[in-house]
């Protein structure tokens, strides 16, 4: 019973609580027990996990011959955002994926406006608290970045946001399909942001479309498709929490 316990959390990506049954149990090979530990931090968005046991990874890696850990560590960290986005697609927890979006769509706009402003950061205060960064706009009108000199020639709010993040790419020399899909994600978050706050009605995948006329899988495909962009290795074809699981269940023991 228990082995048939750990698939349903398994297949559920519950790793949390897949962990502490076989922490309680204690009877899983030892290497069973370290990859849902792997996945439990996964799910926890504990990437410096993976880089501490970088070395087990490796020998797993190789003997699966699939790859467990596929970027550096600012890139793995979009990469393991963008894993638990999926999950919450495939378990049709819409309300927590449409809630998750915000905070990976700031970190996608930032690294993208990077690459055309490396010193992006200089023109950013950092509140160090909860409430918005907000950008230097004294130091901006003295840059000698085109692309910055373009954004501050307009009026813009001092909030360093989603918003102002998809204007400022929106005037840097990045392709139209990569200033299309940052508008349009943006777009999206905008659309589910009363809904959400105020919750009148169940929010699932019939309301996000009426909302957006985006499905989540298209959401989701429009997220990866930047993260790529900006050179995160992700897989599309087989989920990596799927891959890892059938490794898991191959694993458990015959219960007696």
């Amino acid at each position: 019973m228990t082995n048939e316990t750990l698939k349903v959390l398994l297949d559920l990506y519950a790793y949390h609580q897949a962990w502490k049954i076989a922490e309680r149990i204690n009877r899983l090979p030892s290497e069973t027990q370290f990859l849902l530990e792997m996945l439990k931090e996964r799910r926890e968005l504990n990437v410096a996990y993976l880089f501490k046991h970088e070395n087990e990874l490796r020998q797993i890696e190789e003997r699966y011959q699939l790859h467990l850990l596929s970027n550096a560590y600012e890139e793995e960290l979009l990469a393991n955002y963008i894993m638990d986005l999926e999950a919450k697609v495939k378990n049709a927890d819409i309300i927590d994926f449409v809630r998750a979006v915000s905070p990976i769509l700031y970190r996608l706009f930032l690294r993208l406006a990077q690459q055309k402003v490396p010193e992006l950061t200089q023109f950013i205060h950092d509140t160090k608290s909860d409430q918005y960064d907000s950008w230097k706009f004294n130091e901006m009108a003295r840059s000698d970045n085109p692309f910055i000199q373009a954004f501050v020639a307009e009026r813009r709010d001092s909030k360093v946001t989603s918003k102002s993040l998809a204007d400022l790419i929106e005037v840097t020399d990045f392709s139209r399909s990569i200033k299309d899909t940052v508008a349009q994600l943006r777009q999206l978050e905008k659309a589910v942001r009363n809904p959400l706050a105020h919750l009148i009605k169940p929010f699932d995948e019939e309301e996000l479309h009426r909302t957006t006329k985006f499905s989540s899988q298209i959401f989701l495909e429009k997220i990866i498709y930047l993260a790529q962009q900006l050179g995160v290795v992700y897989e599309t074809k087989e989920f990596y929490y799927d891959k890892v699981n059938e490794i898991i269940k191959s694993q458990l023991l015959p219960e007696v």
